[in-house]
């Protein structure tokens, strides 16, 4: 079964947007045996039962017109939440100025779990600001896990 996450980004990025949401993301995944298709959706004045349900007839329209998938499918409309795992390069540039959590691959200045806030970064990388001005810059493909920290 091919992933296709990164096609339905694009494909609904701008049925989304066009109605007044930001998707963050789009997750392919198989669980329990059924294919599930994950969009995450997000608006400054939070997300509620009421956005996933209208985003996700507009989704579902549109899935239906665009693909004809093997079997049956799950459509999941949510939003990404406070402690959102970060996966993509997107991801983390969206969620600037969030605090954060990234487990490395290998260690960098003896820890591979690095704590602070998300900054601007190049494209590939991931810059986060620890205990005061310190920065450090990590590519993508360097981070193991990454999750937001839920504000205290």
């Amino acid at each position: 079964m091919e992933r296709r996450d990164e096609e339905l980004y694009g494909l609904a990025s701008g049925l989304v947007e066009g109605m007044g949401y930001t998707l963050v993301t789009v997750d392919d995944i198989v669980d329990h045996g059924r294919r599930v298709f994950r969009f995450y959706i997000d608006h400054p004045r939070g997300i509620s039962v009421e956005d996933c349900s209208s985003v996700s007839r507009e989704i579902e329209y549109l899935l239906d017109a665009e693909f004809d998938f093997e079997g049956a499918y799950v459509l999941e409309v949510s939003s990404p939440g406070l402690d959102h795992a970060l996966k993509s390069e997107r991801e983390f540039a969206y969620f600037v100025g969030r605090p954060a959590r990234l487990v490395l691959r290998e260690a960098i200045e003896e820890t591979n779990v690095v704590v602070g806030v998300l900054a601007p970064a190049g494209p590939g990388e991931v810059r986060i600001r620890m205990d005061g001005d310190r920065e450090l810059s990590v590519a993508v493909t360097d981070i193991a896990r990454a999750r937001l920290i839920v504000p205290e």
